[in-house]
């Protein structure tokens, strides 16, 4: 049996990154290859039971430890514990010192570019890069969600591009799904629902949604925002600054936080519209989720086009000039969901069994 150590930073069920790698662990064969986590421990919910019941294990090591130094010793410790054949980083963060230490200890590193930038914050992305520069030495495969989000990290190198995986078939419309959620949060039938999925967060932009929504109902006060997805500890002060606006706007009964919710995929069914407004994603897999479900999505323009599967996928830029083509497209697309996205989907590189079949290559599988 393969055994890999997954450096994924956390495995929070909130977390995009781990969404991606669960979705291919849940159909991996382990009686060929197993995946052990090496990640933070924030306290948040987590995937936890759910690796260990699959086979895998967990090292943590707390936030208030993540000193180099600390990073190094917890490293060293757990690949003693057992032989790993490979090492899988996912996030550009200090768990990248880890990279150099696999390779000298003859584990071979593969590298997973996530997102199209390395930071929403300038300091932050120099910090990043620095933290990234033993990639361009240390990895024997790179692997990108998307070619954007390749070019970000490996600059001038080769990598090889495997789409985010989700099992589609979860996702399918159904209209007893749509009907238990609207009744949930008292929607009518009149109600026009737009959904922003994700952590709350500066990168997620909901600020930008909710000028958008402020434009729209003006002309109609059926238009509702359901905000599914819930801050950690540095999102507190963005989400407390949305509430802010709220309030500014008058938004108070047009806008539904709904925090983490565990059956997302039962949500696209109830929605009318998905928006992803990001400042910059590498492959948001909500994106792909609702592609399935057949919702209508407008994106960022800053979001790989490599999404578009349904002819009811938009792209606009992201600034206060471009408020009024949201507006317009919302009004446009709010009622055009796809009913045959799933055999679409089949069709695409998005296949789920492609898409493992990458992944187990990497493996040498």
């Amino acid at each position: 049996m393969k055994r890999v150590l997954q450096l994924t930073d956390t495995i929070e069920k909130r977390n995009g990154r781990m969404s991606v790698v669960m979705n291919v662990y849940r159909k991996i064969n382990k009686e060929n290859i197993q995946f052990d986590f090496l990640v933070t421990d924030y306290g948040h919910e987590n995937y936890y039971d759910e690796i260990t019941k699959l086979g895998g294990h967990v090292y943590f090591l707390s936030s208030r430890d993540l000193s180099l130094s600390k990073i190094k010793d917890k490293f060293l410790k757990v690949i003693h514990l057992r032989k790993y054949d490979f090492v899988h980083y996912h996030a550009l963060s200090k768990w990248g010192e880890c990279i150099s230490y696999a390779k000298q200890h003859g584990i071979k590193v593969i590298v997973h570019s996530h997102a199209t930038e390395l930071s929403d914050n300038f300091v932050k992305s120099i910090r990043n890069r620095i933290f990234s520069l033993n990639i361009l030495t240390c990895a024997d495969e790179r692997v990108a969600v998307s070619p954007e989000a390749g070019k970000k990290l490996f600059l001038w190198q080769n990598f090889e591009y495997i789409p985010n995986m989700i099992d589609y078939d979860k996702f399918k419309y159904s209209n007893i799904t749509r009907n238990k959620i609207r009744e949930k949060y008292n929607f009518s039938n009149d109600d026009k629902v737009i959904g922003i999925v994700g952590r709350i967060s500066k990168q997620k932009n909901q600020k930008f949604a909710l000028a958008v929504l402020r434009q729209l109902i003006k002309e109609n006060k059926n238009y509702k925002l359901l905000v599914i997805g819930e801050y950690d500890d540095k999102g507190k002060k963005y989400f407390q600054m949305l509430k802010s606006l709220i309030r500014k706007y008058g938004l108070e009964r047009n806008v539904i936080f709904t925090g983490i919710v565990l059956n997302v995929w039962e949500y696209y069914s109830s929605l009318d519209l998905l928006w992803i407004p990001s400042l910059y994603e590498g492959m948001p897999t909500v994106a792909i989720e609702a592609e399935a479900n057949g919702v209508p999505i407008i994106l960022s323009s800053q979001i790989t086009k490599s999404l578009k599967i349904n002819g009811n996928v938009s792209y606009l830029k992201v600034n206060n000039c471009s408020l009024g083509s949201w507006v317009s497209l919302s009004k446009r697309q709010i009622n055009s969901r796809e009913f045959n996205s799933i055999s679409n989907i089949k069709e695409t590189i998005f296949n789920s069994k492609r898409v493992l079949t990458q992944w187990m290559r990497l493996y040498g599988l």
